[in-house]
């Protein structure tokens, strides 16, 4: 699981990195942004999560394999924005802290399962 929450952690530096400098570096859209740098964030822990955290359950066809992963990604993506939307309702008196927490970590338990039974199962049992 540490190496889970480090490529996870560089996930998100390299999404802020992406998010801000193309917003405020070269002038683009935050949706724009958003989208760029939620698949730049993505193939950068998927490359992560291949080689560390999952190095013994890879699929010989990388191009399948990425495509899993994104699907997954997304997945706990819309996990995320769900738990984010329903806690915001609540929590403006916090700055919406605790709703982009929850929505994070219910983001980070619908990657790891899906990514441990979806993607990078390799041979091994799922049992």
């Amino acid at each position: 699981m540490t190496r889970f929450l480090f490529a996870g952690g560089v996930g998100f530096v390299t999404d802020a990195v992406v998010f801000f400098g193309f917003v405020y570096g070269f002038g683009g859209s935050i949706i724009a942004a958003r989208v760029l740098a939620s698949l730049v964030a993505m193939t950068v822990t998927w490359i992560l999560n291949r080689s560390m955290t999952f190095a013994d359950g890879r699929m010989q066809n990388r191009t399948a394999e990425y495509g899993k992963y994104l699907i997954a990604s997304f997945v706990g993506m819309g996990a995320n924005l769900v738990v984010l939307n329903e806690a915001s309702k609540i929590d403006a008196n916090f700055y919406h802290v605790p709703a982009y927490l929850l929505g994070a970590i219910a983001g980070l338990v619908v990657n790891y399962a899906l990514y441990d039974r979806m993607v990078f199962n390799g041979h091994r049992s799922l049992g």
